[in-house]
């Protein structure tokens, strides 16, 4: 981990203060000195890591870039998977893969069909400062708010998943039923075009797709991923149970390692824009305007319950749904809050 610049005032991430109560850890691990790195020589410091080619799981790839890994003591793969999948990796785990990104829809849904995981940290945050997805009406449409969509086409990357729900749930509490609105399914990248040509009255979107759409002139209904809770929880990393049990250690090696690269970023967003832009093939100049994710590495029951209450109002998902507690590792492991 690298110290701030004597300028520089240090930057600490959400998560961090979390994960140093867990370790035991000084203060002054949080502007850049660690403790003696790496797990426990019962641990395994190998991780294989899984994520989705998208900027919010993007923090293990500029941990890597970074070196904060090896300065860590741990030796991490990552494999980067389209977002289809997602909903794959909570069955690769244990023997595919270590640790996974998820989504709140994705990791309840994989729990309630009997995969017994842990969420061991967040990944980022949507809040009212920092919006990361959104609903918008065109702008020369009569759409005004979420009612008026009764009866028209709104375009979602797909009818299931985080996103999905969120819009669901958007829908239901503002009095509409999903049934009277015509979801379908537009890839992100399709969507301002489909918007323009007026193939759909709405869409829903994500960052950094956000930006083009509004700057064309097309009417905010909405970020509903707050229609959830506020902030909210957006997305998690997750693992085994028996293996989260097991290696303590080492995961808290991972997720202060991402602390440091999340502290990295805060202060050279520039430099973290580019390589993003880069490794990801976003178009430079919605790099260059869309905000870095709002990383989080902490996470707690009260913040996964809004999550299984939207699932369980949508009917979605068949099983048990678990309970928040049970989604999250024994007391004292890393990134978690009582």
């Amino acid at each position: 981990m690298r110290l701030p610049a004597p300028n520089e005032p240090p930057y600490l991430p959400r998560g961090t203060t979390a994960l140093l109560t867990a370790l035991g850890l000084t203060m002054t691990a949080a502007v850049g000195c660690t403790a003696a790195a790496g797990p426990p020589e019962t641990e395994d410091s190998s991780v294989r890591v899984a994520l989705v080619e998208a900027a919010p799981p993007s923090l293990p790839l500029l941990a890597e870039r970074n070196g904060d890994f090896a300065d860590q003591g741990i030796d991490v793969t990552i494999s980067q998977q389209p977002s289809t999948r997602i909903t794959s990796f909570a069955t690769s785990l244990g023997w595919e893969y270590d640790i996974a990104w998820g989504t709140p829809a994705d990791v309840i849904a994989a729990a309630a069909q009997g995969h017994d995981i842990v969420v061991v940290a967040g990944a980022y945050v949507d809040s009212e400062e920092q919006m990361q997805a959104q609903m918008y009406a065109a702008g020369d449409g009569s759409v005004g708010s979420p009612t008026d969509l009764r009866g028209r086409r709104m375009a979602v990357p797909s009818l299931s998943g985080t996103l999905y729900l969120a819009v669901v749930t958007a829908l239901n509490r503002a009095g509409v039923d999903v049934a009277e609105v015509n979801l379908v399914e537009v890839p992100f990248t399709d969507m301002l075009g489909e918007l323009e040509a007026g193939r759909v009255d709405a869409v829903a979107t994500v960052q950094p797709f956000m930006g083009p759409v509004e700057a064309a002139g097309n009417r905010p209904l909405g970020d509903p991923f707050l229609t959830i809770d506020s902030p909210a929880v957006a997305g998690m990393w997750i693992a085994r149970r028996d293996w989260a049990e097991e290696n303590p250690g080492t995961a808290a090696s991972f997720v202060a390692a991402l602390d440091s690269a999340d502290w990295w970023a805060g202060s050279h967003e520039e430099e973290a824009r580019a390589f993003l832009s880069d490794t990801l093939d976003l178009p430079k100049r919605m790099a260059a305007t869309a905000p870095l994710p709002a990383w989080d590495t902490s996470i707690s029951a009260e913040a996964l319950r809004p999550w299984i209450e939207a699932v369980a109002d949508s009917g979605q998902v068949h099983g048990t749904l678990p309970k928040a507690e049970d989604l999250l590792p024994a007391s004292g492991q890393p990134g978690t809050e009582d």
